[in-house]
Order: structure tokens, then C-alpha cells, then sequence
């Protein structure tokens, strides 16, 4: 099903692949981000729903700091086609 001609979807995490591929463990992100290990934990696993902005900066500068790559929201989050409503 769409909304004014455009298809439902839901947002995914993908830091844990993202942290995968460079590398960098939860340790290290949170040494470096300064946001609690928890909260990280959280957003790898999915669980996090209402992430905070200043959260979401602190986690890709880090990611940045720490890969010395060009990290972006993106990275770390995508919208994705709903397969419910599809």
C-alpha cells in the first residue's frame, strides 16, 4: 500500500554491520563517542526506536574518528520498503 503514491517503509539499523566492516568494536565506538554502552548496544541490535540527533552526530563522528572514512547517516541507518505493506 502507498501514501500519495509512494511506498510504505520502515527505518532499519545498520550499525552492527557497519562497525563489522570497519572493524571497530562496541568498546572503541563508545570510548570514542562517549554515548553509554547501552544506548550503542541498543542500536545495534535494532532495539532503539527514538534515537536522539545529538546521539546519531556523536556515533558517526566517532565512526568517522575511528575508520578515518567518510561515515554518514546512512551508514548507520536506511530506509527500507516495507515487506508488510508491499
Amino acid at each position: 500500500m502507498d501514501i500519495n503514491g509512494y511506498s510504505q517503509g520502515v527505518i532499519v539499523w545498520k550499525l552492527e554491520e557497519t562497525m563489522q566492516r570497519l572493524g571497530i568494536s562496541q568498546y572503541a565506538l563508545q570510548k570514542e563517542s562517549g554515548v553509554a554502552i547501552n544506548t550503542i548496544k541498543g542500536m545495534r541490535k535494532g532495539e532503539t526506536e527514538r534515537p536522539d540527533t545529538n546521539t546519531l552526530n556523536s556515533v558517526v563522528n566517532a565512526l568517522r574518528a575511528k575508520s578515518g572514512q567518510d561515515i554518514q547517516l546512512h551508514d548507520i541507518l536506511e530506509w527500507q520498503p516495507d515487506p508488510v505493506s508491499s
